[in-house]
């Protein structure tokens, strides 16, 4: 029995389905379902019911499954003690990355892990906070960048900014949306974000607290192409401004910074690993790089901003909130 079959052992439990593992794992179905099977014939018992639905755990597979995860967990502490014996911090990190790289200040980061540790390796996996948080949560991701609020009590995060969030428009709209009304927008068309990216909950929740009906003209996962679109007049969206004044959409699309939100930027990763040598080396260099405190690992209580444009300043002061933002409460 080796290791390996154990991990996959515990991701195909996880996902419910051979090609959903196959490609967490990189490999192919038919490798994933050739392990499977090996471990099934060494144990000499069925750990999965294959149904045209995916792979579901048997009763024995249940019993087997969280001693496998403890097996995995503890080989993987005793390679991180060694480690920690040796002085060295080695291995691959899957680093997920939700924005930019100037905005997360990545290459400055990245220069500075090589200095640091120079058997560390990376993987960098692009997508939405939404995807980030949920390959934090199933362990395909090791550590990552997010924006928004995380109630999963599996992750460990550190605030590291606040991204100010406005609506962008056609420049041809901005005389007619001067007047900080919410209620203007209803008539507006929407061109809405993936429903996993921080920006599509923020605007589910100005349209709850402003009591408003708008229906989405468009449903876009890519920023670059939501903001084409409005730079052609095809509707009206809530995305950072920084991404909004980039030099290539100036004089076509404009922020309205009247009609504004804040949220959070974060680096997570789950709890479990908090200890482990690698996740230690990137958080730690991640908080240098951005001049937050390492002492402090307790995570900065949510805030998101505000979306009521004459409300009062946000009393956090780390924010980057004006006189047009405010405080949400956590949902």
């Amino acid at each position: 029995m080796e290791l390996y079959q154990l991990r996959t052992f515990l991701t195909v439990a996880e996902e419910g389905h051979l090609t959903r593992a196959a490609e967490k794992l990189f490999t192919s179905q038919p490798a994933v379902s050739a392990q499977i099977r090996a471990l099934e014939d060494e144990l000499g018992m069925k750990l999965f019911e294959r149904s045209s639905r995916g792979m579901q755990l048997t009763q024995a597979g249940k019993t087997l499954c969280e001693q496998a995860r403890r097996v995995v967990n503890a080989a993987r502490d005793f390679k991180h003690s060694a480690d920690g014996l040796r002085g060295a911090v080695s291995g691959e990190l899957v680093l997920g990355l939700n924005n930019r790289p100037e905005i997360l200040r990545l290459m400055e980061i990245l220069q500075e892990l090589t200095l640091r540790h120079a058997d560390l390796s990376y993987e960098l996996v692009n997508g939405s906070s939404g995807v980030i948080i949920q390959g934090l949560e199933e362990g395909s991701i090791s550590i990552g960048f997010f924006e928004g609020q995380c109630e999963s009590p599996k992750i460990t995060y550190h605030e590291l900014d606040t991204i100010e969030l406005c609506l962008a428009a056609p420049a041809a709209w901005a005389e007619e949306l001067t007047t900080p009304d919410w209620k203007a927008l209803e008539s507006k068309p929407w061109i809405f974000v993936s429903p996993m990216c921080s920006y599509f909950r923020t605007i589910q929740h100005i349209c709850r607290e402003q009591g408003l009906q708008i229906a989405p003209r468009f449903r876009v996962n890519e920023e670059l192409t939501v903001l084409n679109l409005v730079a052609e007049g095809l509707g009206v969206t809530l995305l950072a401004r920084r991404q909004i004044e980039l030099h290539q959409f100036e004089g076509r699309v404009v922020p309205l910074p009247h009609f504004r939100a804040v949220v959070p930027l974060s680096l997570g990763y789950l709890t479990e690993r908090a200890n482990d040598p690698a996740i230690m080396a990137v958080r730690d260099t991640v908080l240098d790089v951005w001049g937050k405190p390492k002492e402090n690992s307790d995570p900065a209580p949510y805030t998101s901003a505000k979306t009521v444009p004459s409300a009062s300043p946000s009393r956090r002061s780390t924010s980057t909130s004006t006189t047009n933002s405010s405080n949400l409460r956590r949902q």
